[in-house]
């Protein structure tokens, strides 16, 4: 490929960049193809959708409402799983492009795949907090996918905060919980690393925000300091890009993951408040001081056969602050997953996400209490 011919195809993919704005963010996903998987929305709330992927499934039925109880459920195999994405991002990291999607590969596996897409936060859930999300909104996602796969009960993925709301519910709710994937889920907030401090009470008065924005908090607000977690690769990046113009392939997984890391969802300020104060100021949930409706949350009572996935390469949620978790749960079955990758790149981009998914897919499939060796 000659410069011309890069310098050209490198200033149209600047130009189409979600940055830029909403167009921008609708036309990548309709020319990228983003949420390749088919699935139909079998619940949906002002709060959240639910999403049904069963493992074989026309695409002319793509996201199409279904009626209650026609899962595939039958009483045998492993139960359906329910995956919980971050409430400050986007549910589509998990399905982002064909080849580089988690739920893809997990349906592959055979498994009944549910996903909780959370909507857009709106000014009526100011008052909502964690306790809301987790003893409302989630148990009433695993109550539909139970009811709609015919079980009692499921497999949870947290994935990065929703793997925290995900072992807080099945604390608070263990007989719904057959088993759980904690995915790159911060435990130890004390050990949060940079963003830790950012947010600490020394650093960010989380009640002047909450009156700021008495509502809800804007995304750009939420996500804005993420991307100074690694200063480097706001250089580095379009550096990769152009080196790596001439492979069609890159430059569609980079248009993928830019318009994911652009596209950020509003949070209710209620919500907003007890992730910055419960959870990173006063480290609650680490220390059993976190408190909702049904008790204190305890790690201990988390006795679900349990995998814990972490990235060491990981800038949002250090190695430190996933950890740990193995140490505290009161599972007999617990397992870990080390990945030399990334927050992201552990299922996104790299060669290496096959390993994670085949790792998450074998666990979530098997029944029983059988534990394979920590590695």
């Amino acid at each position: 490929m000659k410069l011309g011919e890069r310098l050209q195809i490198f200033t149209e993919l600047l130009r189409s960049s979600p940055a830029l704005g909403p167009g921008n963010i609708r036309r990548l996903h309709a020319e990228l193809g983003i949420g390749p998987t088919p699935c139909r929305v079998i619940h949906e709330e002002r709060s959240f959708r639910l999403l049904h992927f069963p493992a074989a499934l026309p695409a002319a039925s793509s996201r199409v409402p279904a009626a209650e109880g026609d899962g595939d459920g039958d009483g045998d195999g492993p139960p359906p799983l329910l995956l919980v994405p971050s409430l400050i991002n986007r549910w589509y990291v998990l399905d982002l492009l064909a080849g580089h999607s988690l739920v893809e590969a997990l349906v592959a596996a055979g498994l009944q795949v549910y996903v909780i897409a959370w909507a857009d936060a709106h000014d009526g859930q100011a008052g909502l907090g964690l306790d809301h999300v987790v003893e409302s909104l989630i148990h009433r996602a695993v109550l539909r996918t139970c009811r709609h796969a015919a079980s009692p009960a499921v497999t949870l993925l947290g994935q990065c905060l929703g793997g925290t709301l995900a072992l807080a519910y099945a604390a608070l709710q263990p007989e719904r919980v057959d088993r759980l994937v904690a995915l790159t889920t911060p435990v130890d907030f004390s050990a949060g690393g940079l963003l830790a401090t950012w947010i600490s009470r020394e650093s960010m008065d989380m009640e002047a925000i909450a009156r700021a924005y008495p509502g809800r908090v804007p995304d750009r607000l939420v996500y804005g300091a993420f991307p100074l977690l690694d200063p480097r690769a706001l250089v580095t990046r379009h550096r990769l890009l152009f080196q790596n113009l001439h492979f069609a392939e890159f430059r569609r997984v980079y248009q993928a993951i830019d318009l994911w890391t652009t596209d950020h969802l509003p949070v209710a300020s209620g919500v907003l408040r007890g992730m910055v104060h419960d959870l990173y100021q006063e480290n609650a949930f680490w220390t059993g001081r976190w408190r909702m409706g049904k008790g204190m949350v305890r790690l201990e009572d988390v006795r679900c056969p349990l995998l814990n996935v972490i990235a060491r390469a990981d800038d949002i949620v250090p190695l430190a602050a996933a950890k740990p978790l193995l140490e505290r749960v009161g599972s007999t079955v617990k397992e870990e997953f080390l990945s030399p990758l990334g927050h992201v790149t552990l299922i996104l981009g790299s060669p290496l996400r096959t390993q994670t998914y085949a790792r998450i897919a074998g666990f979530c499939a098997r029944t029983g209490t059988g534990s394979l060796p920590v590695s």
